[in-house]
């Protein structure tokens, strides 16, 4: 899967492509077709628009109060940005792609919406196995 939600992206179309079943169907299945649904710009979710975030590496496990208590120097600068990158969503856009459902036909709705489902439990279960240490 790519980095983001969609696997190909025209911005002058404004639309994305994802491709909904495993990637080791046989060559004649269709369920493995392309699904192409409209978008629009929406405000970047990950960095709420600013076009950075904070280093997921410096704070992506949480902080809590006793961090920035042991390391007053640390909590400044993070509140300063010293930490902050580009963020990894927009590519410092402030803006992403988000499903468009005004132009979206009903039966590309329903694939989207149970490609959805799906990657969400295909998530979930392999987080739930990361944490039994499979």
């Amino acid at each position: 899967m790519s980095k983001h939600w969609y696997e190909q992206f025209d911005e002058h179309a404004m639309t994305c492509v994802i491709f909904e079943g495993d990637d080791d169907l046989d060559e004649g299945d269709d369920s493995h077709l392309p699904i192409v649904v409209p978008v629009v710009w929406a405000v970047c979710e990950t960095c709420d628009g600013n076009g950075r975030r904070v280093n997921p590496s410096i704070d992506g496990n949480g902080l809590s109060r006793e961090d920035f208590a042991e390391d007053p120097d640390f909590a400044e600068d993070y509140r300063r940005g010293v930490y902050d990158v580009t963020c990894s969503e927009c590519g410092g856009k402030r803006v992403s792609p988000a499903l468009d459902r005004d132009r979206c036909d009903p039966r590309t709705l329903e694939r989207f919406d149970e490609w959805v489902r799906d990657e969400w439990n295909s998530r979930a279960e392999e987080e739930a196995e990361r944490r039994m240490g499979c």
